[in-house]
């Protein structure tokens, strides 16, 4: 029976994937990803659906735990994309910062480091508050 259930399962998801080819330069998503517009919410969707990824990988993997994590990835795919055009935003502004402090502009500095500084303590907030006391006692 399990077995069964199983080879339906695996049937289904490919002939849902079959279903997204090309048809007159149109593609269909078989999931709709939860959108990730700023960095907050692709933080957010990082956090809720990771969780759900752990849940499910920690398992034994049936046919339908392959087919959620199929779901899973759109939304995780999204939220990445997000964060990585964060980060090279804030990569740019640290560059920004380095170049200032070179030429001594401190209005450039200060603008670009907290524009920086902005990115990088949303993304890392959490795991910063984690380990806040860990470094006091390593020094």
């Amino acid at each position: 029976m399990k077995l069964l259930s199983m080879m339906a399962a695996g049937a289904a998801l490919l002939f849902n994937v079959a279903a997204m080819a090309d048809d007159d330069d149109q593609q269909y998503q078989h999931f709709k990803p939860e959108p990730a517009e700023n960095l907050e919410q692709a933080i957010m969707n990082l956090n809720e659906y990771n969780a759900k990824l752990q849940e499910i990988v920690n398992g034994d993997l049936t046919a339908q735990d392959m087919a959620k994590v199929h779901e899973l990835t759109y939304t995780l795919e999204v939220a990445l994309a997000r964060l990585s055009k964060e980060l090279d935003i804030a990569a740019n502004s640290l560059e920004e910062v380095h170049l200032g402090s070179e030429q001594m502009n401190k209005q450039r500095v200060k603008g670009f480091g907290k524009s920086y500084l902005d990115t990088l303590n949303h993304v890392l907030g959490e795991h910063r508050k984690h380990h806040k006391g860990d470094r006091k006692k390593q020094h």
